[in-house]
C-alpha cells in the first residue's frame, strides 16, 4: 500500500493543510494551575517544524465546574489561559504548522484533584447544569475561532462527559437527554455541537473523537451493527460535524463480522452515502 497520500495537500472549508500528518491529542497535564506556559508552547512548537500536518491538542477543558480531573490540565477559558494559547498558536503558525484545540469535559471521572465543584455522576446534572455546560461548549468554540485557530475537535470519546451520555452503561437518565437508543441518548452531543455550529458560523471545520471503547471498559459498543452506528453518527453529521476521528484500540481488527472495514472505515463509508 502506498503512503505517498499522506504527503499530499489537504483542504476543507477554512482548513488548509500541506500534509495530511495529523498529531493526536495527548494529555499532559504541563499547564500548572490550568495555564499553559513557555514549556507548552515550545513542546507544539517543535512539533510544528517537524512539519506535522495538523496538531490536535492535548485536551483542554471548558469553564464547568469538574471539567478536569487533574488540575495542571490546560484551561481553554479565562484570559491567563487563552493569552497562553494565543503565544502558542503563534508559535505554531510561525513554523508553519496548522493547530486544533482539542474541547473536553471529562464528566463523571476519578479525580487527582479537588475541583471547585462537581456532580456525583451525569444521573445528578439538572437540566440547567446540561444548559450552562453546552453554553459553555460554545464559549470555547468562539474562544477558537476568535483566537485564530485552525479548527477545533470535540473529545466525545473514551467514557468522558458526551461519551457518558452516549453509554448506556452510563447514562440512565429518564428526560429527554437519556433513552433506550444511541440516536435518543446522542441529544446532548447533538446540542453541544449545534451549539458550537452557530457560535463559529459554517465554513470553520470542527472534528469530532469518538470511540467505541471506554476506558472504563475496554470491550464496550455503542453501536454492536452497522445500522445502529449510522443512528449514532449520522445525526452528529446533521448538526455540524465535518471530520470524524474514529479511536479503535485494534484498528487493524474489522470492527463488524462480514465487512473488513475497522472503525474509521464504517465512518468513511457513512459519510460518503450522505453526501
Amino acid at each position: 500500500m502506498s503512503i505517498q497520500t499522506l504527503f499530499s495537500p489537504f483542504q476543507y472549508k477554512n482548513l488548509i493543510l500541506k500534509n495530511r500528518f495529523v498529531m493526536a491529542p495527548m494529555t499532559r497535564a504541563f499547564s500548572t494551575d490550568g495555564i499553559p506556559g513557555d514549556v507548552v508552547t515550545g513542546y507544539y512548537e517543535r512539533r510544528a517544524a517537524g512539519d506535522v500536518g495538523l496538531i490536535l491538542t492535548e485536551g483542554t477543558v471548558i469553564e464547568r465546574p469538574a471539567s478536569k480531573n487533574l488540575k495542571d490540565i490546560p484551561n481553554f477559558y479565562g484570559d491567563q489561559a487563552l493569552n497562553g494559547w494565543k503565544n502558542i498558536l503563534n508559535a505554531v503558525h510561525a513554523k508553519g504548522g496548522k493547530i486544533a484545540p482539542q474541547i473536553w469535559h471529562v464528566g463523571y471521572t476519578p479525580m487527582q484533584w479537588t475541583p471547585p465543584a462537581a456532580f456525583e455522576s451525569p444521573d445528578t446534572m439538572t437540566l440547567a447544569d446540561i444548559e450552562n455546560t453546552i453554553q459553555a461548549y460554545a464559549d470555547a468554540a468562539k474562544s477558537a475561532k476568535e483566537l485564530g485557530f485552525d479548527a477545533f475537535e470535540i473529545h466525545a470519546a473514551h467514557g468522558y462527559l458526551i461519551d457518558q451520555f452516549f453509554w448506556e452503561g452510563m447514562n440512565h437518565r429518564s428526560d429527554e437527554f437519556g433513552g433506550k437508543t444511541i440516536k435518543e441518548r446522542s441529544r446532548f452531543a447533538v446540542e453541544v455541537v449545534k451549539a458550537m455550529r452557530k457560535a463559529v458560523g459554517p465554513d470553520f471545520v470542527i472534528i469530532i473523537r469518538l470511540s467505541q471503547w471506554k476506558q472504563q471498559d475496554y470491550t464496550a459498543r455503542l453501536a454492536p451493527t452497522p445500522k445502529v452506528m449510522e443512528d449514532w453518527i449520522l445525526p452528529l453529521v446533521d448538526a455540524g460535524i465535518d471530520i470524524f476521528h474514529g479511536s479503535q484500540r485494534r484498528y487493524w481488527e474489522p470492527e463488524f463480522e462480514g465487512s473488513d472495514l475497522n472503525f474509521a472505515g464504517w465512518l468513511k463509508r457513512f459519510l460518503a452515502n450522505r453526501q
